[in-house]
C-alpha cells in the first residue's frame, strides 16, 4: 500500500533510544528522571489542596533540587503542573503518520489521534483538567497547549501530499482540537450532573475515564462525519 506524506516525530520523552537505536545516555536518564521528580512534585501538591499556592522553592524541596534547578527544567510552576497536558496532546499528534492514498486525509487524522487515546492515557490529564478548574493560570497554559496541537495537526496536513487548501487544512486543524476541549468540557459537566464530581477520587474511577475516552472518540466521529445531527431538518 502506498502512503503520503511522512511521519510525525516522536515526542521527547518517548525516545528509547539515540541515533542508530544507540540508548540514552546516563546523563540524559538522570534529566527525565529530575523533570519526572519535578512533574509529579508538583502535581501532588496541587492534588493536595488546589487552594495553596505552588511555588517553585516547595517544589524543588519535595523533588530533592534546588531553585535554581527547577528553573533549569521550567520557566514557571504552571509550566511544569502542564506537562501531563503536553504528553498527551503530543503522543496524540505524534501518532499521525503516513496516509494510505485509499484514504482521505480528514479520515487519516482522525483515526491516528482516536487510536492513540486510551482511559489509561487519558487518566493524568483529565486530573489536571479538573485541578485546573479552581486554578486560572494553570486554565490558560491549558490552552496555550491545546493551540500547540493545533499547529501540529496543521503542520501534518501542509505535509501530507494531498494539496490540502490552506484554510481548510487551518479550519479542520482547529476543529479537531475543538472537538476534543468540547469532549472534556461535556465530561466535567456530565459528572457534576450525575454527583460524580464531588472528589477527584470519584471523578478518575475507570469507569469515569471510560467515559471520557468514549466522548472524545465520540466527538472525533461527529466532526469526521459532519455532524449529522446537525444535517438534519425539523419537519
Amino acid at each position: 500500500m502506498t502512503t503520503r506524506g511522512t511521519p510525525s516525530p516522536a515526542p521527547p520523552d518517548a525516545m528509547i533510544g539515540g541515533p542508530a537505536g544507540e540508548p540514552v545516555s546516563r546523563r540524559e536518564q538522570n534529566k527525565l528522571a529530575t523533570r519526572s521528580a519535578i512533574v509529579a512534585a508538583a502535581v501532588d501538591m496541587l492534588r493536595a489542596d488546589p487552594h495553596e499556592p505552588v511555588t517553585a522553592d516547595r517544589v524543588a524541596d519535595a523533588a530533592g533540587i534546588s531553585r535554581r534547578t527547577f528553573f533549569n527544567y521550567f520557566g514557571s510552576i504552571e509550566a511544569a503542573l502542564n506537562v501531563p497536558m503536553d504528553d498527551f496532546l503530543e503522543l496524540a499528534v505524534a501518532n499521525l503518520g503516513p496516509v494510505p492514498e485509499d484514504i482521505a486525509v480528514a479520515e487519516a487524522a482522525v483515526r491516528a489521534i482516536r487510536d492513540a487515546i486510551s482511559a489509561d492515557a487519558l487518566r493524568p490529564v483529565a486530573e489536571l483538567f479538573l485541578l485546573a478548574q479552581s486554578n486560572p493560570q494553570l486554565a490558560r497554559l491549558q490552552m496555550e497547549s491545546w493551540d500547540t496541537c493545533a499547529e501540529r495537526i496543521l503542520a501534518f496536513l501542509r505535509d501530507s501530499t494531498c494539496d490540502v487548501p490552506p484554510l481548510a487544512a487551518a479550519a479542520f486543524a482547529q476543529a479537531i482540537v475543538g472537538a476534543g476541549r468540547a469532549a472534556f468540557a461535556h465530561w466535567g459537566h456530565e459528572l457534576d450532573e450525575h454527583g460524580d464530581g464531588g472528589t477527584l477520587e470519584l471523578s478518575l474511577r475507570r469507569a469515569s475515564l471510560e467515559r471520557l475516552q468514549a466522548t472524545v472518540i465520540e466527538s472525533l466521529t461527529q466532526l469526521r462525519d459532519g455532524f449529522p445531527a446537525l444535517q438534519t431538518t425539523s419537519a
